[in-house]
């Protein structure tokens, strides 16, 4: 935080009209400024600290990086860098409010003007912890976002959005679409998931597990992780990949993304209650569901059973693990070739 005279000196330079926008409630953050200057936003302080301290995240990441992508006024960037995190920040349009605050906090929070359409590993980098929150709702495209903010993310994200599970009185994942301003009269506001649809969203997006840490009545907060979660694991192997091939072309190359990014794999020892739900398939470090789970009808592959996954988001080119566990079973680590086809 800036002590009392470099806030008198911002105050200074951007003039007393300006100083007063700030104070004006044009802003959706509250933002302790610091020298007793407040941001009076939409949503206060207190209630955004609670938001930050649900999320769950350590109360000290230096060492670590943070994306916040949909940063608006930059309360949870700047309460990330607060905590020591390496920020970067991302919003659709350029934020006056933000790079007010920014100045005035004194922080060195790069800014990027992108869609979440536009926010690739390529382009930004991979981050141990996403921030989406408040976005998905107001996406033509919410599960190809989703599927950025995977690729993007090395460790967790956090995913805010209006739900729809005031309206719904079921499990069944269900979204319910806004063709121009039915929720909240804004024409960009275009869908509403229930719960069980955004975690279900989350995981075919490319997460390992996602778990609802909040639900309310019209909004919900999943954190989707990109690891399957920890335990004790069997010393030696007594699965064993035999086989892992691309599921479209059964070439050894495996295209990172795009429509033929599925590796099938043959694995052998797997015990008869195995299921595709039960098995947890690794790729480079990354978790990823299985989409398929049985016999091949390949003769050559008899004693084996069939695992069909997609290629976890945000992988680099060349050549990596993939292991397979169930329970406290695991197989062997058996090397594949990630390639960068350059098609989706």
């Amino acid at each position: 935080m800036p002590d009392s005279s470099n806030l008198r000196d911002l105050v200074n330079r951007i003039g007393r009209e300006q100083h007063e926008r700030i104070l004006s409630g044009s802003w959706w953050h509250s933002i302790d400024l610091g020298g007793s200057l407040v941001t009076e936003g939409v949503h206060a302080i207190d209630e955004l600290k609670d938001n930050y301290e649900r999320f769950g995240l350590p109360a000290d990441l230096t060492g670590r990086s943070v994306i916040d992508i949909g940063c608006w006024d930059g309360f949870y960037s700047f309460e990330s860098a607060r905590r020591g995190a390496r920020v970067v920040a991302v919003d659709c349009w350029r934020p006056e409010n933000f790079f007010t605050a920014r100045e005035a906090l004194n922080l060195d929070i790069p800014f990027h003007e992108l869609s979440v359409y536009e926010s690739t590993r390529d382009r930004l980098g991979a981050f141990d912890i996403t921030l989406f929150l408040g976005v998905l709702y107001h996406l033509r495209h919410p599960l190809l976002a989703l599927e950025r903010v995977c690729e993007v993310t090395r460790e967790v994200a956090i995913i805010e959005t209006h739900a729809s599970d005031n309206l719904f009185e079921t499990e069944h994942p269900v979204m319910e679409f806004y063709e121009i301003d039915e929720l909240g009269g804004q024409y960009d506001n275009w869908w509403g998931p229930n719960t069980s649809c955004l975690v279900k969203m989350v995981r075919a997006a490319g997460f390992a597990r996602a778990e609802v840490i909040r639900r309310q009545a019209s909004r919900a907060v999943v954190r989707a992780h990109r690891k399957w979660e920890r335990r004790e694991m069997e010393t030696a192997p007594s699965l064993e990949i035999r086989r892992a091939v691309n599921a479209v072309t059964m070439e050894e190359e495996i295209p990172r993304r795009g429509r033929r990014a599925f590796i099938d794999l043959s694995v052998a020892g797997l015990p008869l209650q195995a299921r595709r739900e039960t098995v947890e398939v690794e790729v480079g470090g990354f978790g990823i569901g299985a989409i398929y789970f049985g016999q091949s009808p390949d003769p050559q592959r008899a004693g084996t059973t069939q695992i069909n996954a997609p290629v976890p988001p945000g992988l680099d080119p060349g050549i990596t693990d993939v292991v397979v566990r169930f329970g406290e079973k695991r197989s062997n680590e058996f090397p594949v070739r990630i390639v960068d086809a350059g098609e989706w």
